[in-house]
């Protein structure tokens, strides 16, 4: 199957109720998928219910705990090389097995986009996107004259401040395009605003005190 195919089975995965997990399963049989660790699979031998796994998750190590056939490794192998490790292992006690693999859930894969936009939170992503395209997810930011600065937090905790004019500059050479990975946050700087309800509250408090000191004197 192509990755285009591929990419297009996660994005129903993802109208169906991604976050943070896709639940709904799908028959990965044939597909070049590569599995991941924390991902769910169900793998089911066909007549041989004590061979049958629900749900189980690839563990952080890689491997999955298969009952009667201790540890297999899976993640780094495709849906398709793993159901044929699956078979080769479960051959050894079943004549002619027929091993179905499903991709019950996959890990989240998300993006966070934070601060001055209209709809702040998690975005799903299959692919790097640009931080334009992440803001214009979650939204767009709010009164975009007012916004000065980007804050990037890599997945990694580094940092890196970008300008919402560069971000958005009608001159392509001069455009800022930086592209975002899963784990990544996008802290849009919430403009530095005058407090008119407190500047009053403060002005007149001020005019009380001077009134105060001039009666006392």
């Amino acid at each position: 199957m192509s990755r285009l195919k591929i990419k297009f089975s996660l994005l129903v995965l993802l109208l169906t109720g991604f976050l943070p997990f896709a639940t709904n399963t799908i028959n990965a049989q044939d597909t070049d998928y590569i599995i991941k660790k924390g991902d769910v699979l169900t793998i089911a031998v066909m007549g041989h219910p004590e061979f049958s796994l629900e749900r189980i998750i690839v563990l952080p190590d890689g491997f999955i705990q298969f009952p009667g056939l201790g540890s297999i490794q899976a993640s780094g192998m495709s849906v398709k090389s793993f159901t044929k490790l699956v078979t080769d292992n479960v051959s050894k006690f079943v004549l002619n097995p027929i091993v179905t693999v499903f991709i019950y859930a996959l890990p989240s894969q998300v993006i966070n986009v934070i601060g001055y936009v209209n709809r702040p939170g998690q975005i799903p992503i299959f692919e790097k996107i640009s931080v334009m395209d992440a803001i214009s997810r979650a939204g767009g930011i709010k009164f975009i004259k007012k916004a000065k600065k980007i804050i990037v937090i890599r997945a990694d905790q580094s940092y890196e401040e970008i300008s919402v004019k560069n971000i958005y500059s009608n001159d392509t050479e001069k455009r800022t395009i930086k592209l975002l990975d899963i784990g990544d946050t996008v802290y849009v700087v919430e403009p530095k605003e005058i407090n008119w309800s407190q500047l009053s509250f403060f002005t007149t408090l001020g005019y009380v005190i001077i009134s105060l000191i001039n009666i006392l004197n």
